[in-house]
C-alpha cells in the first residue's frame, strides 16, 4: 500500500517539477528580453532623433508585456496540482496510512533541514580572527576588540580574501560609533553587515591570500591597498573578502603601516582637488590654494598634490605643525596662535580654491570671504546625512527610494557603490596615488601606530585637533 502512494506521489510531483522547470525556464527567457528591451528604451530615450517614437515604443513594450502575461497564466493553470484528483485515484487508501505518509517525510525533511542549518553554523565558525566592533552607537565607548569574529570566506567569484596587516583610523570611524551612516549601511548591505555589530575602518593595506573564480588581476601573495565607504563592512579585522574593483597593488617604497595612511584620505584629497574645486587633474599652474587643517591626513595629500601640479599652498595650522606643512611645501603659513583668523587672511591674495579638512574649527563664511570670483570652497569632513535622523515614515519612504534607484541601476549595468563618499573611492585613484608614491613624489605622513587593543586611544588620538597626519592600527 505505501508503495502504491509513493509512485502515485512520485509521478505527480515529476510531472509538476517538469512543468514548473519549463515555466522557470521561459520565465528567465522573459526576463532577460524584457530587460533587453529596457536597455534599448533607455538609450533610445536619450536619442534626440528618436524622441518622437517614445510613445511608439513605449506601446510596443506595453504590449509585449501583457502578452507575455497571459502566456504566464496560461502555463500555471496548466500546471496547476490537482488535489482532488490525486485523492480520487488513491481512495483506497485509508486516511491513516495517509497520515502517517505525511508525517513521516514531514518529519523526515524537519531533520535533515535542521542537520544541514546545524554542520553549516559549525563549520562556518570554525576559523576565528580579531577584529574591531562598535557593539553600540554610544560613542567610542561602544567600541572594543574581539578575537572570536567571524572569518569571512568568498562568497562570489571576483572577490579577494585578504590578510590585513594595517588600517588607518578616520574621523568617519568616530562618527560610525554614533550611528553615522547606520540607514546606509542597512539598506545597501547584506546579511549580519546590515546591523550592528559594525567593524570599524575605511581603508587598509594587505596581502591576498584567496582568490575567486573569475579573478585575473590579482594573484596569491599580492600586496594591496582599498578604501571602502562608510556604509560598507569595514576593514579593521586580521581578514576581509572584497571585489577585486576595490583593490590596487600598494606602493612598494613603503611600509605596510606608511601605505595604509594612503588609501581613503588620499581618494578624498583627490576628489576634492579634480572634482570639487577649481582645479585640473595635474595642473594647478596660477592657482592659489588655501588648506585649513594642513595637519590633517587629507591635509597633508592636499599640500603634495598641489604642489606637484604647480600651485602655491597656503596652510592654516597651529604651532606644531609648521615644520611639517614646511617640509610638505607650503608657501604660506598662517598660524592658528589665538589672533582672528579674519585679520590674518586679509594680509594675503585672495584664494582660487579653500579646502576645509577639519583641525580647528573655522567659519566658512570668513573663508568664503577670501575667495576670488567664481573660486571653490570645499569640505572633506564627513557630512551630515538626513538619512540617520528620519523618522519611521520618512525613513520608509526614503528606504523605498532607495531600493527603487538601487533597482535602476541594476537594470542597467550601472555601478550600484556610488553613495555618498563611496563615489570618491575609485581605483583609478588610488593607482594615480600608488604611481606617485612608487615615483617618490608623494610622502606619507604617519603620526602614531597602535595595536588592535589600544584602538580606544586611536580614536580618541584622531580628534585631536593638534595630531599631525595619519593614526594607523597594525594587525602584523
Amino acid at each position: 500500500m505505501m508503495d502504491e502512494i509513493w509512485f502515485h506521489l512520485s509521478s505527480q510531483f515529476e510531472t509538476l517539477w517538469v512543468q514548473t522547470s519549463l515555466i522557470l525556464q521561459q520565465s528567465q527567457q522573459w526576463i532577460k528580453a524584457l530587460l533587453a528591451q529596457a536597455r534599448q528604451l533607455f538609450h533610445e530615450l536619450y536619442d534626440d532623433e528618436n524622441i518622437e517614437n517614445v510613445k511608439d515604443i513605449m506601446q510596443h513594450i506595453f504590449n509585449w508585456m501583457v502578452e507575455a502575461w497571459e502566456q504566464l497564466q496560461y502555463q500555471y493553470y496548466n500546471v496547476h496540482f490537482n488535489m482532488k484528483a490525486f485523492y480520487q485515484q488513491n481512495n483506497e487508501v485509508s486516511k491513516s496510512e495517509l497520515t502517517f505518509c505525511v508525517t513521516g517525510i514531514s518529519i523526515g525533511i524537519l531533520i535533515g533541514y535542521y542537520i544541514g542549518i546545524n554542520w553549516g553554523y559549525v563549520s562556518h565558525h570554525m576559523h576565528h580572527m580579531k577584529a574591531i566592533v562598535c557593539h553600540h552607537y554610544i560613542g567610542i565607548e561602544g567600541v572594543s576588540m574581539v578575537d572570536d569574529a567571524e572569518m569571512p570566506m568568498i562568497q562570489r567569484c571576483n572577490e579577494l580574501l585578504i590578510q590585513v596587516k594595517a588600517a588607518s583610523v578616520n574621523i568617519v570611524d568616530t562618527k560610525i560609533c554614533y550611528g553615522y551612516s547606520k540607514i546606509y549601511r542597512r539598506l545597501l548591505n547584506s546579511g549580519k553587515h546590515r546591523e550592528l555589530p559594525v567593524t570599524l575602518g575605511r581603508d587598509c593595506t594587505g596581502v591576498v591570500i584567496g582568490i575567486g573564480q573569475s579573478v585575473i588581476n590579482f594573484d596569491i601573495g599580492d600586496e594591496v591597498f582599498l578604501a571602502v565607504p562608510s556604509w560598507a563592512p569595514g576593514t579593521m579585522a586580521e581578514y576581509i573578502v572584497v571585489p577585486e574593483t576595490n583593490v590596487v597593488k600598494r606602493p612598494k617604497l613603503f611600509s605596510f603601516e606608511a601605505s595604509a595612511s594612503l588609501p581613503y584620505s588620499g581618494c578624498l584629497a583627490w576628489d576634492a582637488l579634480v572634482n570639487k574645486s577649481t582645479i585640473q587633474e595635474g595642473n594647478a599652474k596660477g592657482k592659489r590654494i588655501l588648506i585649513c587643517g594642513g595637519n590633517t591626513p587629507v591635509g597633508c595629500i592636499l599640500m603634495q598634490l598641489v604642489k606637484l601640479w604647480g600651485g602655491q599652498v597656503g596652510i592654516i595650522c597651529g604651532s606644531n605643525e609648521i615644520s611639517i606643512s614646511k617640509a610638505l611645501g607650503a608657501d604660506e603659513i598662517i598660524k592658528l596662535n589665538g589672533s582672528s583668523i579674519e585679520k590674518e587672511l586679509q594680509l594675503y591674495d585672495k584664494y582660487d580654491a579653500i579646502f576645509y579638512t577639519g583641525g580647528q574649527p573655522i567659519n566658512k563664511h570668513i573663508l568664503k570671504q577670501h575667495l576670488v570670483p567664481y573660486g571653490s570652497y570645499v569640505s572633506t569632513i564627513p557630512e551630515q546625512l538626513t538619512s540617520d535622523s528620519l523618522g519611521f515614515i520618512f525613513g520608509s519612504i526614503f528606504a523605498g527610494y532607495v531600493r527603487i534607484r538601487l533597482l535602476i541601476q541594476y537594470i542597467f549595468g550601472f555601478n550600484t557603490n556610488q553613495w555618498k563618499e563611496g563615489s570618491k573611492l575609485k581605483a583609478t585613484y588610488l593607482q594615480a596615488l600608488c604611481d606617485l608614491a612608487d615615483a617618490d613624489q608623494l610622502q606619507m605622513v604617519v603620526d602614531r601606530i597602535y595595536g588592535p587593543h589600544n584602538i580606544e586611544q586611536a580614536l580618541h588620538h584622531v580628534l585631536d585637533p593638534n595630531a599631525i597626519g595619519s593614526t594607523i592600527i597594525t594587525f602584523q
